[in-house]
């Protein structure tokens, strides 16, 4: 009887076993069917994405040849150009220079004022109270640090083989650019000194509403410019004339007569920089603009915009007949100026604080900024 019911088990549990089977064979069976589809649906998408790669191929070959084409149009409408702007004798005006940092002078503790070169020296005065001198020729190091003020060194001017500099201590020193000594130092204003001219006779220092004059030789008092209705920040020698920017206005001088010769009003506030080229004197104001007026004619000026902040610099070369200008700024950028055409065709943005000093030598541009640095652009 054991026996028996043993059996019985057993033959249960096979047959529990052989139902399992049986369901386990309809899911299998189920299985490759539905792999059999998803083979049949892989395939079509696999040929779908063969077309695809072979329309965007097609595409891809129309768009090189369009380009090409479009190419081979530039070219002619370029060459078409070149064609007419010779016959009307224009031919330079729309060179293209593209302008790069190729370099940086770290040594200064504090923000640089002012610049100025001679040959390959380069002069740069600080906040930190000294000037450096720069080899711009070959390394790009600094070869002597000046000291003799005591105060923000701001506004640099090299004149006959000497560097005059001035400060906020209100002195004005002069040193020899080969010994690099100091060869004098003397008060010059009751107010902080903003900025230099010299020729071979005189020194002129610009200041708080008045322009003093001083011999070269005996760097004594010679004449006094006063009356001035604000800061001199801006002065130019050309052509024995001496431009000084103040309020709302430029003031020309005879430098032997001291005599004033033409006002020009300016629009913008105060005048914070000025170049002069042979044609134009150029001048960039507290409300971000930059004033352009004939040498020629008295009627013809011109506004250039694109500054944010105060123009604190500017500079420029002349090569070929046309020139570049240079503008710093106080929204830390450096604006290069087709002058011909009166737009800018680059900005250099490379400072971390604002432009406040420019010189152009040698085909390179140097920008002295607040973030303590100085940048070589060519």
């Amino acid at each position: 009887m054991v026996v028996r019911g043993v059996i019985e088990s057993f033959r249960g549990t096979i047959d529990n076993l052989v139902v399992e089977v049986s369901k386990q064979s309809k899911q299998i069976n189920e299985l490759r069917k539905a792999m059999i589809v998803m083979e049949k649906e892989n395939v079509q998408r696999d040929r779908k994405l063969d077309q695809k790669l072979a329309s965007l191929d097609e595409s891809q070959s129309h768009c090189n040849t369009s380009l090409n084409e479009t190419r081979q149009m530039v070219n002619e409408i370029s060459t078409e150009m070149n064609n007419v702007q010779s016959q009307l004798g224009l031919v330079g005006n729309i060179e293209q220079h593209v302008f790069k940092c190729k370099g940086t002078f770290v040594g200064h503790d504090g923000p640089i004022w002012s610049m100025a070169s001679s040959g390959d020296l380069l002069f740069s005065g600080s906040s930190d109270h000294t000037i450096k001198i720069w080899d711009t020729l070959a390394n790009f190091t600094c070869l002597k640090t000046l000291q003799g003020h005591e105060g923000m060194v701001l506004a640099l001017c090299v004149s006959n083989g000497v560097l005059y500099s001035s400060a906020s201590d209100n002195k004005i020193c002069v040193w020899d650019i080969k010994s690099y000594r100091l060869l004098e130092s003397f008060s010059a204003h009751s107010n902080p000194v903003c900025t230099l001219a010299a020729n071979d006779t005189y020194v002129f220092s610009g200041s708080l509403r008045v322009i003093n004059v001083w011999d070269v030789a005996t760097f004594q008092p010679v004449h006094t410019i006063d009356n001035l209705n604000h800061w001199v920040r801006a002065m130019v020698i050309k052509k024995n004339k001496l431009y000084a920017g103040i309020y709302q206005a430029i003031k020309i001088w005879d430098v032997t007569t001291f005599e004033t010769e033409r006002i020009i009003d300016i629009k913008g506030g105060s005048v914070y920089s000025m170049v002069c080229t042979d044609s134009w004197l150029i001048c960039g104001t507290y409300e971000k603009g930059i004033q352009m007026h004939s040498l020629d004619n008295p009627r013809e000026s011109h506004v250039l915009t694109g500054h944010t902040g105060t123009v604190y610099c500017l500079g420029f070369y002349t090569s070929a007949g046309h020139t570049r200008l240079f503008s710093g700024a106080n929204d830390r950028t450096i604006k290069v100026w087709n002058v011909d055409r009166k737009i800018p065709s680059q900005t250099l943005d490379r400072h971390q604080g604002s432009v406040c000093c420019l010189v152009v030598s040698k085909g390179k541009i140097f920008s002295g900024a607040m973030d303590s640095t100085i940048k070589v652009w060519q």
